[in-house]
């Protein structure tokens, strides 16, 4: 293996880290196959990107990037496939807010640069602040609070603001 992971550190890995990917996907992907594609392709970027995973300083960032970056493009992908966007079924087990969010983003797939998805879906669907989003991102967080003003921006144009950018709107 060039990337200089071995077969027991990824096994280790997959134990660690595919249950937090498969739960990531589902919320926001809301379709059990396509999240273990999603878990798939995780472990995959980590077998052969063995490097870049060993630099981050924490492993979870490097994991929760690749994972958001990975629904977003299938996202995106089913966008063009299957323009009506899933029930709600088999992602029965997120909560009110969490369904919300996931929602939110699918419908702005299509309609946002890359990071701003990022950013809507790391700030609406993780609940972390500015900072820790930008943080995350490697980006100020002026960078932060202006690409959230964009998102509030078209979501209100298409009349999709979840509640939390509601209550910031006033």
């Amino acid at each position: 293996m060039a990337s200089g992971l071995g077969a027991e550190e990824l096994r280790e890995l997959y134990e660690r880290f595919a249950p937090v990917v498969h739960r990531r996907a589902l919320a926001l992907l809301g379709r059990d196959a396509d999240a273990w594609d999603i878990v798939q392709e995780v472990f995959e970027r980590m077998l052969t990107a063995g490097a870049q995973f060993r630099r981050e300083a924490r492993p979870m960032t490097y994991v929760y990037r690749v994972t958001t970056n990975l629904c977003l493009n299938a996202l995106r992908s089913r966008q063009l496939r299957e323009p009506k966007l899933p029930e709600r079924e088999e992602s029965a087990a997120l909560t009110p807010g969490q369904w919300e969010a996931a929602d939110f983003i699918r419908h702005l797939v299509g309609r946002m640069g890359e990071r701003e998805l990022e950013v809507a879906t790391l700030h609406f669907f993780d609940g972390l602040t500015q900072e820790e989003v930008a943080q995350m991102l490697d980006v100020s967080r002026k960078t932060v609070v202006r690409d959230l003003e964009s998102i509030r921006k078209k979501a209100a144009e298409l009349g999709r603001l979840p509640e939390e950018a509601q209550a910031q709107r006033g």
